[in-house]
């Protein structure tokens, strides 16, 4: 019995002994003792130790990658040891550039020969950051006024932070700016941080030379080759003389890539080899097409499928003229509408524009044809504040309206002109059209029909909606909107069209509810519409992953029969979820809504799909 038990333990013991020799020459690779003859690759890469950044941060300095968990037919990553040993220092350098000098960043590889396949593992030990110790700033003489803040304020590095390259270099380009903006035409800065890693402690000291006030001087055009340079120049906020500003050159480069004709545009002072009072400025432009095609795609639950096309020339005849064709087809909604723009009708601020348009509604309640020419002026007061003077001239036509919808509103004109003018103020303060992260957008609109324009409809109507949107931290963005609309007759109610009515739910309103489906039915289970509105969304919208964004979000809304009855006692609510990704052309954006309590026979729950935001 005794023979046989040491038998066992012998093998045990020598299983053991293998176990461990093969774990001894599978952990603790170096990338020298890889064999150089193997075409070695990814079979996981595993980050510890890291507390104050995430491994998903990590991983995206890294040129050494795994194959994704969703991806398993793919073939695995190569693994090259040159690559892998550039990757070890990049870590080491994101730590140090934001204060971790004292990191240690080391590696373990596990290499199964047979399959020729490397299990990296990265261990980080972060350690204690160098905090700021103080910021200094030596200029020379420069009287503040008495209402400009210190300049300490208004940088991005204060004492005791933690020290990141990020807010030193940020702190430089923040006292340029300062100057830049109080016509300093010619600063210079330097910059200095002195790392005492025996305190864990930097002190920073910044160095301006502002230069002498200065004014604009004539400017340059560099880049056009087909454009017109003069297109450029009609769109700079600044003339020769005026006093130097950062702002105004900014507000300019804004308004020459709003053209739409170049790739890139810089502004910025000539070089010269003195520091003159009088500044010549040059625009270096890159031009692109100036024709684009564009195609879209919506979906919703209630709407099903639609899809545009758009055609666009960005300089028509020259002048930076613009002319478009849209095509428009959809279950709900077809269109046909062909738009040309004039920029700088009659001053440098103002241009004129002229839309005409072919439409079909078809809606629950009714089907609509309608031509419209509509004419307008767009004057821009400030870089925030633009206004709109147009003018309706349309003719409409009213098919199959319910009769339901007949019994409910009594007398509805079934077909008409609509002859009237419009006007409109929007102020915005965001910066990105597409996502804004922060600012914010307050429009008004006032439309008015009547007979004394020649038409025979006989109304007005008032649209007024703001949007706010907050960057949180920890690249989340709070946005809210909050949108009133009140329209009344003239004389009788059946002088309001019936498609001018106010109608929520659905795609650009509440989402969770159906097309519409917000506010008065019908005995038929049709919408009324109304003659008041109230709206209102409150989101939060962060990055998930890469180019994909998630958002969660609560809409409000509802509809009133009567004109300046704003139903606020009587909200409606839907909840979801939104989920967007960045494309060149703006996010595509999913949006699932649960309304919380939808009229009878509706769906729990409602998709809507289309490209940009929300709001």
């Amino acid at each position: 019995m005794w023979r046989k038990d040491k038998r066992v333990l012998r093998a045990v013991c020598c299983l053991l002994i293998i176990w461990v020799w093969t774990s001894v020459l599978a952990f603790g690779l170096t990338l020298e003792e890889l064999d150089p003859t193997h075409q070695w690759r990814v079979n996981k890469l595993v980050i510890s130790g890291n507390h104050t950044f995430s491994s998903q941060e990590l991983r995206a300095t890294l040129l050494t990658k795994e194959r994704p968990w969703y991806l398993p037919w793919q073939e695995r990553p190569r693994f090259d040891p040159v690559t892998f040993s550039t990757d070890i220092e990049r870590l080491q350098r994101f730590y140090e550039a934001r204060g971790y000098y004292k990191r240690q960043v080391t590696y373990d590889l596990t290499a199964d020969e047979q399959d020729a396949l490397v299990t990296v593992q990265i261990n980080i030990e972060e350690n204690q950051p160098v905090t700021v110790a103080e910021v200094g700033i030596e200029t020379s003489e420069y009287i503040l006024d008495r209402d400009t803040p210190p300049f300490h304020e208004q940088l991005p590095i204060h004492s005791g932070d933690i020290f990141t390259e990020a807010t030193y270099q940020a702190g430089e380009q923040v006292l340029r700016d300062f100057f830049l903006g109080r016509g300093h035409a010619h600063v210079e800065t330097q910059r200095k941080a002195e790392v005492a890693l025996a305190e864990d402690r930097v002190r920073v000291q910044y160095t301006v030379q502002p230069g002498p006030q200065a004014v604009f001087g004539s400017t340059r055009v560099e880049g056009t080759k087909d454009v017109d340079p003069q297109i450029v120049l009609h769109e700079l906020t600044y003339q020769p003389g005026e006093k130097f500003s950062l702002q105004k050159i900014t507000d300019s480069r804004q308004n020459i890539l709003a053209l739409e004709l170049f790739r890139s545009v810089q502004i910025a002072p000539e070089q010269t080899d003195t520091k003159p009072p009088v500044v010549p400025m040059l625009i270096r432009v890159e031009e692109k097409p100036p024709r684009s095609v564009k195609l879209g795609l919506k979906y919703s639950t209630k709407d099903e499928f639609g899809a545009q096309i758009e055609w666009h020339h960005y300089n028509w005849l020259g002048g930076g003229r613009q002319l478009s064709a849209l095509v428009e087809l959809g279950s709900v909604t077809r269109t046909l509408d062909l738009t040309f723009m004039q920029p700088h009708f009659l001053s440098l601020q103002t241009r004129a524009i002229l839309s005409l348009q072919q439409k079909q509604e078809d809606e629950e309640t009714f089907l609509l044809n309608t031509t419209r020419l509509r004419p307008r002026l767009e004057h821009r007061f400030s870089p925030r504040l633009s206004g709109v003077l147009g003018y309706r001239l349309e003719w409409a036509k009213l098919n199959d309206i319910a009769p339901a919808t007949v019994r409910a509103l009594g007398r509805i004109t079934r077909d008409g002109i609509l002859s009237g003018p419009s006007l409109g103020l929007i102020w915005n303060t965001t910066e990105d059209p597409f996502s804004p992260q922060a600012g914010h957008v307050v429009s008004l609109f006032a439309d008015q029909a009547g007979k004394l324009w020649g038409g025979d409809f006989n109304f007005y109507k008032l649209t007024a909606e703001a949007k706010k949107y907050q960057h949180l931290g920890w690249q989340t963005v709070l946005a809210g909107r909050l949108k009133i609309g009140l329209v009344d007759a003239f004389g009788s109610r059946a002088n309001v069209p019936l498609f001018e009515r106010f109608y929520a739910g659905g795609e650009k309103s509440v989402r969770g509810y159906g097309r519409r489906r917000l506010g008065p039915l019908s005995d038929s289970d049709d919408p009324l519409g109304g003659l008041s509105l109230i709206e209102g969304s409150v989101e939060l919208r962060r990055p998930l992953w890469r180019q994909l964004g998630g958002a969660v979000f609560v809409d409000f809304g509802q509809v009133s029969l009567d004109p300046f009855d704003l139903p606020v006692d009587n909200l409606k609510f839907a909840a979801g979820v939104g989920f967007s990704y960045t494309t060149p052309i703006g996010p595509l954006r999913l949006d699932i809504g649960f309304p919380f309590d939808p009229p009878d026979g509706d769906q729990r729950w409602q998709v809507h799909f289309s490209i940009g935001q929300f709001f």
